[in-house]
């Protein structure tokens, strides 16, 4: 199983883990790192290892951080190489149905890599823009 640690600017880590809580209930092998306003990168870093500390049950890691080259995702990666006994891998432009598709599937993985390379099509194909399509009406339709 491969666990997940989603981190990032504000309470975003938080924020999605308080909407993956109301959509699944599933808070197992997930922690959460917000980086906060009065934080420094030495605190992130910090609370970055603490949660991997956490998840060394897991077969390696999985981090969904905010925004590439941002101190999130600029520590993760930086803890990544300081850990390598721990299989860690670092994507950044997560969004809220990579998480709901990634606590399903935790399981089925044991390869943060494959989560990864499974997940990033999911954030992507769920990145739309509401189009509102012309209706012709057909007298010969039934139903609504």
């Amino acid at each position: 199983m491969v666990g997940l640690l989603i981190t990032g600017h504000g309470h975003f880590a938080t924020g999605l883990g308080s909407s993956l809580k109301l959509i699944t209930g599933n808070t197992e092998n997930i922690a959460y790192v917000d980086f906060e306003a009065d934080h420094s990168t030495d605190t992130l870093t910090e609370n970055l290892n603490k949660a991997f500390d956490e998840l060394k049950g897991c077969d390696g890691v999985l981090v969904l951080s905010d925004l590439a080259g941002g101190s999130p995702f600029k520590c993760a990666v930086e803890c990544k190489f300081a850990r390598p006994d721990q299989a860690i891998e670092v994507i950044a432009g997560s969004n809220l149905p990579m998480l709901i598709e990634g606590s399903m599937m935790m399981g089925a993985f044991d390869s943060p890599l494959d989560m990864a390379e499974s997940l990033i099509p999911t954030g992507k194909d769920y990145i739309i823009r509401f189009e509102l399509a012309a209706h012709e009406d057909n007298a010969e339709e039934d139903g609504i």
